[in-house]
């Protein structure tokens, strides 16, 4: 019973860890309690410990708490430990300097795409504003790099990767699964998915599966711009520079 209280006390602590996300970047005691339905003390508690350790801090002014640069080492103990950083960042560099947009690479996480990498083209900083995408995370339905990913999925992987609440982020997303599924065969055929102006307003992506030599899927790029740069015209042949992209880093694993 002790052995079983302290592991329901850790999941709280992580639960409270996980409240914390881009859009909630900074957030109260009674805001935590009621999220997560604790008692407000039980949160203040764990709050103090995980202050204590480094891992979240206090706005003095607001009271409110924020994720630390505790966590950074996390995310840097398991970057150092990926095997395929090496190998997938210049093709990413080289391919973004190709396209002249900005390119992704990112891997399966539960139901939703989890972003390791990103290049920018050279012009970045004139026009495109920098933003880091390590460890951003986006719905596999409308997405170019969760479809692509999906795509390299059995039927049944498809499924249980299709949360049940989908948003409607724009007028052209898919939210009924019959749709995506019709989506995913053609995207299937072509060999690329599209994300057609569905995840945000004013953007086309363009994604394809990467696999390692034994056909095994371990990640997928896109190529993602405003309509203006990446038009309808444009998709093939982004695609095909993709598909090339995918098969170098196959033949490099």
């Amino acid at each position: 019973m002790e052995n079983e209280g302290k592991v329901k006390s850790l999941q709280k602590a992580l639960k409270v860890l996980e409240c914390f996300t881009p859009k909630t970047k900074e957030l109260g005691v009674s805001e935590i309690a009621r999220m997560l339905d604790l008692n407000k003390s039980n949160v203040h508690n764990i709050l103090s410990t995980l202050e204590e350790c480094g891992y979240v801090k206090q706005n003095k002014s607001s009271e409110k708490y924020s994720l630390d640069f505790k966590m950074v080492e996390f995310s840097y103990t398991v970057m150092a430990n990926y095997p395929y950083t090496n190998l997938i960042v210049p093709v990413l560099k080289d391919l973004a300097s190709d396209l002249n947009v900005i390119v992704y690479f990112g891997i399966p996480h539960g139901d939703r795409v989890l972003y390791l990498f990103s290049a920018y083209p050279k012009s970045y900083g004139k026009n495109i504003p920098y933003r880091s995408i390590l460890g951003e995370t986006a719905p596999y339905y409308c997405t170019s790099i969760g479809k692509a990913l999906l795509c390299a999925m059995s039927d049944d992987e498809i499924k249980s990767h299709l949360i049940e609440e989908k948003i409607k982020y724009t007028e052209n997303t898919l939210v009924d699964n019959d749709a995506i599924i019709e989506d995913l065969s053609k995207s299937r055929e072509r060999g690329y998915a599209i994300d057609e102006i569905e995840h945000e307003n004013g953007v086309r992506c363009v994604g394809v599966p990467v696999t390692d030599r034994n056909d095994c899927l371990i990640g997928a790029i896109s190529a993602s711009g405003p309509v203006s740069v990446i038009t309808e015209n444009d998709v093939e042949s982004i695609s095909l520079k993709l598909m090339t992209a995918a098969f170098e880093i196959k033949s490099r694993l």
